[in-house]
């Protein structure tokens, strides 16, 4: 007869990402997201699990941070990250009822210490939270490879717990990762804040960013931009922003995706007028600022989440308003990204863009684009109207508004907001002024009476819906 292999569970643990909280201490909310580092500590651990298991189910806690990370895991290994707020970090101050022994390292040897209700009702409280929850998950994935997102208190109460002594704290940093193993009627530690997958913080060689690209142009030019951007709009930007919203007319339970959110500044200018708004982004220098942001107006209905725009991670028909702004000159291949943002509209559901555009005229078009790529390396491509709308059209939407406008400039400003050093903008400022005679750029550039020079970008607002399919 042959023999029954003995049922296998493998729970691994995994911290969250840092988050601002982690770093910046109690001047952030103790919820708040991931910093530019937590997003590719998120990435680095989310390649390895990838690689180095077959993973059946992924959960993680409620709380941002940790929803996070999980997503960027679930979106490397296919799966959809389910939040259980049993795994909460809690804030309770539960380590302060732990016993010491200043003079005797040895004296829970033979008897470690058992917490109760009575010598720490804190952290009593804290683990029968967290045992209903993870018996509840034990009890649905048994015999499963499960990885679970949580917090550094929730691991170590937890391996605590299933090894009984609990005098002993337990660190775990970010995206570290605690194996467990259940077999036989015995847990296992394999290993326990195993951090060798993040190798050189400073070396993401296997993030998505690590190829050369257009990814990557976009990610290393956005760490810069994130140290130079405005804090908060323009007051040309705000009325840009106004007239967007206008034109796409929120209703109070519309679910919306921000594509290529950057700062933030279209998903915290729709969060007040539609119950939920997701901001997507690739680079985690722009999801780090867009975070602070959302924390600086309480902005609660606002999830940012790192995705890749032309491989969305949302099912079908999730959203009633997909927004662009300033993304398409950053997308090699405008079909793609336009057919991934028909599939995660909902039949009749709203593609709204603002997006710089170039002439018509190809040969002003191409004038235009050098001067824009010497201003913004990481741009792809600059499209015309007619390019962008028949690409909205080939995707299976329906324009039913189009409307281009000027958006004017100053030169010194301009170059000011980019990332440029001083000598790359010197270099740029005296492009802008050679091209003033014929305007071979179609930017109607002008010297004014004062010696300022101004200019011209041409915009394209756009509405449209989706078709049923």
């Amino acid at each position: 007869m042959g023999t029954t292999e003995p049922q296998i569970t493998h729970i691994l643990f995994v911290r969250h990402g840092q988050s601002l909280h982690n770093r910046d201490g109690a001047s952030r909310s103790a919820d708040s997201g991931l910093t530019e580092l937590g997003w590719q500590q998120a990435h680095l651990v989310a390649d390895w699990l990838g690689r180095s298991f077959a993973v059946d189910a992924l959960v993680c806690s409620s709380q941002m941070r940790a929803r996070q990370t999980a997503e960027v895991i679930g979106q490397q290994l296919g799966l959809r990250p389910e939040a259980i707020a049993g795994l909460n970090e809690t804030q309770l101050p539960y380590w302060n009822e732990f016993p010491s022994a200043p003079d005797d390292p040895l004296a829970w040897w033979d008897q470690p210490w058992q917490a109760d209700v009575t010598s720490a009702p804190l952290y009593t409280e804290f683990r029968q939270s967290l045992r209903s929850a993870f018996a509840e998950l034990m009890r649905r994935c048994l015999g499963q490879t499960v990885v679970v997102v949580s917090h550094g208190g929730t691991i170590g109460t937890i391996v605590r717990s299933l090894f009984g002594g609990h005098q002993m704290p337990i660190f775990t940093e970010n995206c570290g990762v605690t194996h467990l193993v259940w077999q036989e009627g015995r847990w296992r530690l394999v290993s326990h804040n195993e951090r060798a997958h993040l190798g050189d913080a400073g070396l993401p060689a296997l993030v998505p960013w690590a190829d050369a690209g257009p990814i990557r142009n976009v990610v290393e030019h956005f760490r810069r931009m994130a140290e130079v951007a405005p804090q908060t709009p323009t007051a040309a930007v705000e009325g840009q922003l106004r007239a967007l919203r206008t034109l796409v007319a929120p209703r109070p339970g519309d679910a919306l995706l921000d594509v290529g959110t950057g700062t933030g500044a279209v998903a915290l200018a729709f969060a007040p007028h539609l119950a939920q708004v997701t901001a997507v982004d690739v680079a985690p220098a722009m999801l780090e600022r867009a975070e602070l942001t959302r924390l600086a107006q309480g902005a609660a209905n606002v999830d940012i989440r790192w995705a890749n725009a032309t491989a969305l991670p949302y099912d079908r028909a999730a959203f009633d308003i997909v927004v662009c702004r300033d993304l398409c000159r950053y997308i090699p291949d405008l079909g793609q990204l336009f057919t991934g943002l028909h599939t995660v509209a909902r039949p009749g559901g709203k593609l709204a863009l603002d997006e710089l555009i170039g002439s018509e005229n190809p040969v002003k078009r191409a004038t235009h684009q050098a001067l824009e790529m010497q201003h913004d390396p990481a741009i792809a491509r600059l499209y015309s109207e007619s390019e962008i709308e028949q690409r909205v059209r080939e995707a299976g939407f329906r324009i039913e508004r189009a409307e281009a406008y000027d958006a004017a400039l100053e030169l010194e400003s301009w170059l000011a907001d980019s990332a440029l050093d001083e000598g790359a903008q010197t270099a740029l400022g005296e492009m802008m002024r050679a091209s003033i005679e014929g305007d071979p750029a179609a930017l109607r550039i002008q010297r004014g009476k004062n010696g300022a020079i101004h200019f011209t970008q041409r915009r394209l607002r756009l509405l449209a819906r989706a078709a049923s399919r």
